[in-house]
């Protein structure tokens, strides 16, 4: 009896992700290797396929397969938060952090532009843009002087160090209509998501932006996104519930705490050491659970300390962690916000881009002496924001700096919380979204010690006045803080 022989392979790059789809969709019922199988697909018979099985009997998990990679050039950071907002697929975005971005490259929504608010926003966008170029050259020199450059560093390195902290600073004067460059890898199942998504869109860029992708979509997969197209179901719930929330005046600015644990489960503890133990026995849940529950506190941590002692530097915790839940809420500048959206293994849910929570000025701007153009820069964006809302509340949206505060409602599995504070905490990061892992650290180690104590956080190294920012204290401002009740 001959032995059998193992095959791993790839297949060849050059086939159509349609025709991938089928040849992997086709081994349930073909007894065909892969290759025989993609020999005798043709772009033709790979349509038929997903018109009788994904669009006619409803296989969308066959359309995963199918994968691509699209580029996308000038459009603005509000429309990437957008798009990034779907949850499997990979993405790649223009850093504000390591470029220096052209005032020549602002989105102008044509509604806007040819209303009687176009010369607000016009106006709006270019100070913002004139102060950012003009503060360029005085802050890196003011980081050069504040940190010279180290024995035995490259001039080179030095330079892109120095680069990336004045860009950390004057970034936060970039409006949301700045347009950036964003690559994006995804199936074709969740880009049809993505496509209906932007089609049912308020704003007209975003709207454009998925006929666009659309187009360029059906030249790799004819077929899978073919029937990608507005959505009635997004488009109405949306204004029904908008409708809703002006009812019951929910548009204010409300509490300014940074971070809050909102709701988190009470039986943490047990439920994840009864799940680590799951696998490794016959009972049920529920009997397993009982155990636990008659073990002591020392014991528990034993379990704990068992399933998480041999960790790497780079090792996730195991995958029993995803059973506990915490939905945090987080108000933070839209600068940090960029970061932590990327974080998207978990529920997030968003509000729009608003000025009514105040803004933060990074310390070392008035270090530099720099801070009246940069305040007087920011508080006439929010002014504009105030007049073009009154005509165009989406739009509005594309003058805010990305200074300005935003809520964000996350979920959070135990196991992507780790990933996310040991990240996000460590001193490479910037100070913005280091300050809100630490006080997600902070928060739960509050209810959870012993899940805390775990988390490999950094609370080291933070800069004293970027830390008081997230307790609104002497670098936060509001321009609107004594607004009436009732306004946006």
């Amino acid at each position: 009896m001959s032995e059998l022989k193992r095959r791993i392979y790839a297949l060849p790059a050059e086939l159509m992700p349609e025709v991938k789809a089928v040849t992997f969709a086709k081994c349930s019922r073909s007894p065909e290797s892969f290759d025989e199988i993609a020999k005798e697909l043709t772009e033709e018979n790979s349509a038929d396929f997903h018109e009788k099985w994904i669009v006619g009997y409803g296989h969308s998990s066959v359309a995963e397969h199918a994968v691509l990679s699209l580029a996308m050039e000038n459009v603005s950071i509000l429309a990437t938060k957008v798009i990034e907002d779907t949850r499997l697929a990979s993405f790649t975005e223009k850093s504000t952090r390591y470029q220096i971005f052209n005032r020549d490259k602002v989105y102008k929504p044509g509604n806007v532009l040819n209303s009687s608010m176009g010369k607000v926003y016009q106006d709006a966008t270019d100070l913002l843009m004139d102060v950012y170029e003009e503060l360029s050259e005085p802050m890196r020199k003011f980081v050069e002087k504040k940190y010279p450059r180290e024995k035995d560093q490259s001039e080179k390195l030095y330079n892109m160090i120095s680069k990336a902290r004045a860009c950390d600073n004057i970034r936060y004067l970039l409006p949301t209509a700045i347009t950036t460059n964003l690559g994006m890898t995804i199936n074709a199942r969740g880009l049809e998501h993505l496509i209906k998504k932007l089609l049912s869109h308020d704003l007209e860029e975003m709207r454009a932006i998925g006929e666009e992708i659309k187009e360029k979509g059906v030249t790799e997969v004819p077929t899978l996104i073919r029937y990608a197209q507005e959505n009635e179901y997004f488009k109405e719930t949306r204004k029904a519930l908008r409708k809703t929330g002006e009812e019951y005046a929910i548009n204010e600015a409300g509490d300014n705490t940074a971070v809050k644990i909102i709701d988190y489960d009470k039986n943490a503890e047990d439920k994840i050491i009864t799940s680590l133990l799951y696998p490794h026995g016959q009972l049920s849940y529920s009997e397993i659970m009982e155990k636990v529950m008659g073990m002591s506190e020392k014991e528990k941590e034993n379990v704990l300390e068992e399933s998480l002692k041999r960790r790497g530097k780079f090792d996730a915790p195991l995958r029993e962690f995803e059973h506990i839940y915490y939905t945090f809420e987080i108000l933070v500048d839209y600068g940090a916000f960029r970061d932590i959206q990327r974080h998207r293994m978990c529920t997030q849910t968003n509000q729009n881009v608003t000025t009514v929570h105040g803004y933060d000025m990074p310390p070392e701007i008035k270090e530099a002496g720099l801070d009246g153009k940069f305040r007087k820069a920011v508080e006439e964006a929010a002014a504009a924001f105030e007049e073009i809302y009154k005509e165009f509340p989406q739009e509005a949206q594309y003058v805010v700096p990305l200074c300005f505060r935003k809520r964000v409602l996350i979920t959070w599995n135990l196991r992507e919380l780790f990933h996310f504070i040991s990240l996000r905490s460590g001193k490479k990061g910037h100070a913005s979204y280091r300050r809100i892992a630490q006080e997600c650290w902070r928060q739960l180690e509050k209810i959870h010690p012993l899940f805390a104590k775990y988390i490999n956080v950094d609370m080291d190294d933070m800069d004293a006045s970027w830390a008081a920012t997230l307790e609104n204290k002497e670098y936060y401002y509001n321009p609107f803080a004594n607004r009436k009740k009732g306004k946006n």
